[in-house]
């Protein structure tokens, strides 16, 4: 595996993460009361304990991405 192939691999990478979380954040904005009802059903959380909860997934998803992604297609730009 050349450097131009993982230079890619990161690349496309992080494309993809940014995709699921650009849609999962739409959809709890667009959706927000369908979501906190299937959770409230489904475990019996509160409409704020839901929506603290998915800000805190997205917010680790966001770090995640940056960590794992991010950074190493910027270090492989910075290398080359």
């Amino acid at each position: 595996m050349d450097i131009e192939m993982l230079q890619g691999f990161f690349f496309w990478c992080m494309l993809v993460n940014v995709g699921i979380y650009a849609c999962t954040a739409i959809a709890v904005l667009v959706l927000r009361d369908f979501v906190c009802k299937i959770h409230k059903k489904l475990f019996g959380l509160d409409e704020e304990t839901v929506y603290k909860s998915i800000q805190k997934y997205l917010a680790t998803y966001k770090l995640l991405i940056t960590v794992f992604n991010f950074a190493p297609w910027i270090a492989i730009l910075i290398i080359k």
